[in-house]
This record gives structure tokens, sequence and C-alpha cells, in this order.
């Protein structure tokens, strides 16, 4: 069975630009001129952040700019917000119910963060659809 090719003329597992991202990383992440990780969403609380400080410092903000995995995995760490589910082992996940849309719903619990309102911010991922939440407490049980 010949096997196809990606657009690079290499084998599927070779070409490190086609190479699909883990579980937990988008293939399409975000960084700036100025920062140590790459962000799988534009707006991350992280990534505010060090714009933020970057600000409050007096350097330049740099632009947030969408690039391939591929092209920062080996330069950059994951943010450890955005890409919590990545980063966090199954041994330190913990179930929970979520309240989604006024229904309790079985959940993981990833990562908690505090907001500039100093409110809790819970990430949540709902394994059935795979989708992500950010809950405040009130909206988790455990």
């Amino acid at each position: 069975m010949i096997q196809k090719q990606c657009v690079h003329e290499l084998l599927p597992g070779q070409c490190a630009i086609c190479v699909k991202p883990p579980w937990g990383i988008n293939t399409i992440v975000y960084t700036t001129k100025g920062g140590n990780c790459f962000h799988n969403w534009s707006e991350c609380i992280y990534l505010e952040t060090g714009q933020n400080y970057a600000y409050s410092q007096g350097m330049n903000n740099h632009i947030i700019s969408p690039v391939q995995w591929s092209a920062v995995r080996d330069r950059r760490d994951p943010c450890k917000w955005c890409c919590a589910i990545y980063l966090s082992s199954e041994d330190k996940q913990e179930n929970c119910k979520a309240n989604i849309n006024n229904a309790w719903t079985d959940a993981i619990f990833i990562k908690y963060t505090v907001n500039s309102e100093k409110h809790k911010i819970n990430q949540i991922l709902v394994p059935e659809t795979g989708v992500v939440y950010f809950l405040l407490d009130s909206k988790i049980k455990f």
C-alpha cells in the first residue's frame, strides 16, 4: 500500500511542517516578538497580562501574530494557562460537575487562575464534546 505524501513530498509523520500537534495544542498558535511562550488563543489571559506588564515597564507591545505550531514548537514553551490541558497529567485532573447552559454536566477540572477583578476562573473540559469552558466557582461542584 502506497502512503500519501504531504505537500512537501514526505511521508506522514516525517514532515516537521505538516506534523499534527499533540492533543491540547492548536495547529495555529499565537506569539509576540518579545514573548517566550506560544498561546492557543489570541485572547489568552496570560498573553494579555504579559502585554500589560511589558507596557507598564515602558517596553513595546509587539503585535500578536498567528503562526503554525510546528514553526515554534522547538523554540517556545506552551502557555501554562491556555495550553493547560496539554501540560496537565491525567493523575492531576479532577472530575467535577459543571453548570453549562443551566444543566450540570460531567466535566474535568484542569486549572484555575485569578482575573483582574480577583475572580477565580476555572478551566473545565467537557470530555463528551471536547469543549473547554471558563467558569466561576459557583458553576462547578467537586
